[in-house]
């Protein structure tokens, strides 16, 4: 948001200039930088345009760090009387009064249109609005000064609110007065604003009426009816306060957005209304001439006065510092703070009362917030934090999913990674209220579906997949017939699925299974039948998968129209089940006693050949001897053949550990077991041994 710097060297003097302005803002206040001549520019929290989003509210804040009492009273506007609001030249009535919580207006006449002061010009272009004439600029000015908008409507063009009144004489007659009415607007009627653009509007919006036509959007922007042009005489200025929520909505509806828009979006205060009314009052009479007359303040309820207890000793230890609890007051003090000391409170206790425009100001922690900040956040020193660490516990889930991860790939599998969205409902499945597309209008309550899409579509380029994931998994928790709540857990899925082999990819992942609990330490579970219904399982071949008295998963064989007709097998596991469950035996290892024994070996083999896999067999060929087996290097070879034809082949180095519990392992042994490794990988990859 933009401001003049020289206004607001003009509210505070002592300010010495634009750079130490915007140094104090920054260490004390709001984010600010110099954007160049007369004008700075600052980010106002949203829950701060009440207070701040004006040069007042700038002015205070400066006031403040400079330690300059800057105070902003909560005005009086002085409405009629009874009697004389009746013969007065303003009716309002407020048909929508939850939408407009408060409503002022005052009538002046004696209005001569021109040019407005070149300072006051000067002032609107800086801050980045346009200058139309003395009473529009008057407007803008006093809405920049003290952040609530208002707006002018010509008196002359509004329709007559013709009702008869007694006067003294007690003849019947009829007096000359307008009225206004805030209403919502009626389905499909129209208004052509200001700046010539015609709006076709709904219920929803709230506009400013006279008896016949629409003024103006309210809290957005005025209507070409009641513009103020150079034949102007006589207005009437209004200065409300709209519902935050319906101004958003409006103007993204209507895809209008202006300078009022933004504020009132941001649920101004209703108190800041007769501030920018007298300003603006006071700015008519000074510059135009204006005199001012009859005038309305109506549908508004003062909310009742926050006091908040200000404890010292609690203040020191929450912020870090050693203050008094006259410091503590000083700072409030500037900042407009209202100070009460009782008699009965210790005297290191204090009530204090947030300025009339303060919304943010709730609780403790925000009154102890105004006091570090005016001191200064760079002049406390950091301490480090006295509190009990205590593990989250949630460490112990990625523990346990990496070493699934190494388990599974050591076994051959490759992992996947899938959307959490799903394109299929069941009864299960959670529908997106705003969906990234309609593929993926659903949570997902399982893995399988997607596991089951990339085996089929891996089938265009492998005989065999062998994959799992480790993904969320999301159901409803339900009260009643709705769903309460979304609940989501952890699982691990892992499908089988061959060309070639029938009625093998049960046992085989049945064998993965048994093995990934044997590693991770879950020596109790059994795999008995299930009655587990699903239609992408074969009825009457699914196993539940339990342990400690409770299902933590299944596995069963697929239904093979799903994946081409192939044979495969799938199994899911609950992970968070899985972890209370697993007992891994921790034990200390001494430092082995005899010396290991490494061998390189280096192959080319075809790129589709597994490394894993290659891994897998090489680890088994010897469970008693291999220690260990990792890849060392690997790179595309090109291979000429006899007939100078080329073929890629990959090019791996492992290097194999072998080592022996009870005695050093001999050279002729771990050749012997060279051997029998060259004839495996010969065999089973058709590998070349480099």
């Amino acid at each position: 948001m933009k401001f003049s710097y020289s206004l607001v060297k003009k509210l505070v003097p002592a300010v010495k200039n634009k750079k130490e302005l915007i140094e104090k803002l920054n260490l004390h206040s709001f984010e600010a930088e110099d954007v160049g001549g007369d004008v700075f520019e600052v980010s106002v929290p949203p829950n701060r345009f009440s207070d701040a989003a004006s040069h007042m509210g700038i002015a205070r804040e400066i006031a403040a760090i400079l330690k300059i009492k800057f105070q902003i009273s909560n005005p009086k506007f002085q409405t009629n009387s009874k009697s004389e609001i009746q013969n007065s030249k303003i009716v309002v009535n407020i048909k929508n009064k939850d939408l407009c919580s408060r409503y002022a207006a005052q009538y002046f006449e004696n209005i001569k249109i021109v040019s407005s002061p070149k300072w006051l010009q000067k002032i609107l272009i800086d801050c980045g609005l346009r200058p139309i004439n003395n009473v529009v600029d008057i407007m803008n000015y006093a809405m920049l000064l003290t952040g609530q908008p208002l707006h002018a409507f010509d008196y002359d063009k509004l329709t007559n609110d013709q009702q008869p009144t007694t006067n003294n004489s007690r003849k019947s007659s009829v007096v000359d007065r307008k009225s206004i009415v805030i209403r919502r607007a009626e389905k499909s009627e129209k208004i052509t604003t200001l700046d010539n653009q015609t709006f076709e509007l709904n219920e929803n919006v709230l506009v400013i009426a006279d008896e016949k036509n629409p003024l103006a959007i309210a809290g957005i922007k005025g209507g070409k009816f009641a513009e103020v042009d150079k034949n102007t005489k006589k207005i009437i200025v209004e200065a409300a306060n709209f519902n935050a929520v319906n101004i958003y909505k409006t103007s993204k509806f209507l895809k209008l957005s202006t300078d009022a828009s933004l504020r009132f979006s941001h649920n101004l205060n209703p108190e800041l209304v007769p501030l920018g009314l007298n300003e603006a009052g006071k700015l008519l009479k000074e510059i135009i001439g204006a005199k001012a007359g009859e005038s309305v303040d109506i549908n508004f309820t003062k909310s009742r006065e926050k006091v908040i207890k200000l404890d010292l000793e609690r203040f020191n230890k929450f912020v870090g510092l050693n203050l008094d609890i006259k410091t503590c007051r000083k700072y409030l003090e500037l900042l407009g703070f209202k100070i009460n000391q009782l008699p009965n409170y210790p005297i290191a206790h204090l009530l204090a009362e947030p300025p009339f425009l303060r919304d943010d100001i709730e609780t403790f922690e925000d009154l102890s917030e105004e006091i570090a900040r005016l001191y200064g956040y760079g002049r406390i020193n950091p301490q480090s934090p006295h509190v009990r660490l205590i593990p989250s516990g949630f460490e112990d889930l990625i523990v346990l999913k990496d070493k699934i991860k190494k388990i599974l790939f050591g076994l051959g599998l490759s992992e996947v990674y899938n959307y959490s969205f799903i394109d299929k409902a069941d009864d299960e499945v959670i529908e997106l209220e705003n969906p990234i597309s309609s593929q993926f209008k659903y949570l997902r309550s399982s893995l399988a579906q997607h596991l089951i899409k990339n085996a089929s579509s891996n089938f265009r380029f492998f005989n065999e997949v062998e994959i799992f994931e480790i993904g969320k998994v999301f159901r409803c928790q339900v009260s009643g017939v709705k769903c309460q709540d979304v609940l989501e857990s952890l699982k691990l899925g892992i499908i089988l699925a061959s060309k070639n082999k029938k009625g093998e990819m049960f046992f085989e992942l049945k064998g993965i299974i048994e093995r990934l609990f044997k590693k991770i330490g879950l020596v109790e579970y059994l795999m008995p039948g299930s009655d587990l219904s699903r239609d992408y399982l074969i009825s009457g071949e699914v196993l539940d998968i339990k342990s400690g008295g409770e299902i933590i998963g299944y596995l069963g064989r697929l239904n093979q129209e799903l994946i081409g007709n192939k044979e495969g097998a799938l199994a899911e596991i609950d992970l968070e089940a899985l972890l209370k469950l697993a007992i891994e035996e921790r034990e200390y290892r001494p430092l082995p006693k005899y010396p290991s024994i490494m061998r390189d070996i280096s192959i080319l083999v075809d790129p589709t050949v597994r490394v894993g896999e290659i891994m897998r067999l090489i680890q088994e060929s010897d469970l008693e001897y291999i220690d260990d087996v990792d890849l060392l290097d690997e790179y595309e070879y090109v291979k000429v053949l006899a007939n100078r034809r080329t073929r890629i082949m990959r090019s791996l180095t492992f290097r194999i550990v072998f080592q022996a519990e009870d005695r050093t392992l001999t050279d002729k042994e771990v050749n012997d077991k060279m051997e029998e490794i060259i004839k495996i990988l010969k065999t089973k990859f058709k590998a070349e041994i480099r």
